[in-house]
């Protein structure tokens, strides 16, 4: 009887001590599984991420495969493209080619900056001391002289550039500026640069053009071609807008650089060749590295500190090729201008005294809403006074000129939002015209203006 008591008990025991001993086994299987993943929920999540960022790796690596496929492609389209093809003032063509159209002048301007020894930036901030003393006339600079005869065998080559430079958004909303003033400016274009084949333009801000160019009918969109055709209006840089390139990540940068670019190839057929950055407050190589990528040859910049201004001024070497620090190559080179005075208004652009060449801004004419700040008002240019008026002019054109290397002189004429009111470009041309022929008619002055 005892005896048959105890084999249920044991029996029960045994089936007891089975079932906790998978249960043991069942609890520490499932905890094993975190175990593995990196011990907790988090080590999981940290797998997962590291998936991902395989992933976005490899994902990253056929994006660059692909541009490099697109690259070949386009070089490959190029090379088999003939430079009549891809005519216009907006697109570069071959060497040989620019050679044979370039003035003489900017062939030497170029061989000087290809035999110039390279000069690193960061070298030339430990160099100044960024004092600021009155330097006279051009306040931030230092006097200029000539002798006179630095002309004789080879004409000061002058390029006048009409420009006017459109904000889009400052004071005024980005429509409002177009209402207000942009829609004018770029209608006005159209009728004033078709009077006359000699008059030329540059324009930047593609935002504004191709809200304009929705705006206007077939008609007008067939003489904008042609205009662009003939080399009488040319976009520059070709940018929706004129980078800020202090602030802005690079991705901002080319984004809106491709947006430009896009839209003019789309609309337009052509391809930027020069860069034009008057206003950004500082110049990146980001921005200079992009501009080269997207197939310009050459750019402008204007707001660079005065000190280093007038270093490169003393040194003749404001024009030179912008080469990225990490490159020992020249790949990276694109030829850049840079801008000698304070402005890149009129009374800052002829030459370094600011009271003469206001005097050239004939928008400022007696009778107007603007006026020349050191109160001596332009003249209208008449049979009686062009004499002394071409002689004053040329001599701000001779100072500024032997702040370069080379006898081609680049002088922009605008400011911001200029051009707006018909009789503005009526009174630039026409004044502008006179004098020119007054060169032209004078050979012992040496200047050939375009």
């Amino acid at each position: 009887m005892k005896r048959g008591r105890v084999l249920p008990v044991l029996v029960g025991g045994v089936f007891c001590l089975a079932v906790m001993s998978l249960y043991r086994m069942l609890e520490l299987m499932q905890g094993a599984e975190p175990d593995r993943g990196g011990g907790s929920p988090v080590g999981q999540v940290e797998e997962d991420l590291s998936r991902l960022q395989l992933k976005i790796d490899r994902l990253e690596r056929l994006l660059v495969d692909n541009n490099r496929l697109v690259a070949r492609l386009r070089d490959s389209l190029l090379v088999r493209e003939s430079p009549e093809q891809r005519g216009g003032a907006n697109v570069s063509s071959n060497s040989a080619h620019n050679r044979a159209a370039a003035p003489l002048g900017c062939w030497k301007a170029e061989e000087m900056k290809d035999g110039a020894d390279g000069v690193q930036l960061l070298d030339v901030y430990d160099l100044l001391p960024f004092d600021n003393p009155d330097g006279g006339a051009w306040k931030q600079g230092f006097q200029i002289s000539y002798r006179g005869d630095e002309w004789a065998e080879q004409p000061l080559e002058l390029f006048l550039v009409p420009h006017s430079h459109n904000d889009p958004g400052w004071l005024k909303t980005f429509d409002g500026y177009y209402q207000d003033q942009t829609r004018h400016i770029l209608d006005n274009m159209l009728v004033k640069l078709g009077e006359d084949s000699r008059r030329k333009m540059i324009w930047a801000e593609i935002s504004y053009f191709s809200q304009w160019w929705n705006d206007i009918d077939d008609q007008k969109r067939a003489l904008v071609r042609r205009l662009v055709g003939a080399g009488q209006l040319e976009l520059v840089t070709g940018g929706w807008v004129m980078a800020d390139e202090a602030n802005s990540h690079y991705f901002a940068m080319l984004d809106q650089l491709m947006e430009g670019h896009q839209w003019l190839q789309t609309h337009l057929g052509v391809k930027p060749s020069s860069g034009w950055a008057i206003d950004p407050f500082g110049h990146s190589p980001s921005m200079t590295y992009l501009l080269k990528g997207a197939g310009l040859s050459n750019m402008l910049i204007q707001r660079v500190h005065y000190s280093v201004k007038k270093h490169f001024a003393q040194q003749r070497t404001l024009e030179f090729l912008w080469r990225q620090s990490w490159d020992s190559s020249s790949r990276s080179d694109i030829t850049c201008h840079m801008m000698p005075f304070y402005s890149y208004d009129v009374p800052h652009t002829c030459g370094p005294n600011p009271a003469v060449c206001c005097q050239f801004d004939f928008h400022r004419l007696p009778g107007g809403r603007v006026f020349c700040p050191w109160r001596i008002p332009p003249q209208p240019i008449t049979e009686q006074n062009i004499k002394e008026r071409a002689l004053l002019l040329l001599d701000q054109y001779r100072q500024k000129s032997r702040l370069f290397r080379s006898s081609v002189l680049l002088v922009p004429l605008g400011d911001d939002f200029r051009f707006v009111e018909s009789g503005e470009w009526d009174a630039q041309f026409s004044n502008y015209q006179k004098l020119f022929d007054y060169f032209d008619q004078h050979p012992e002055l040496h200047i050939k203006v375009r």
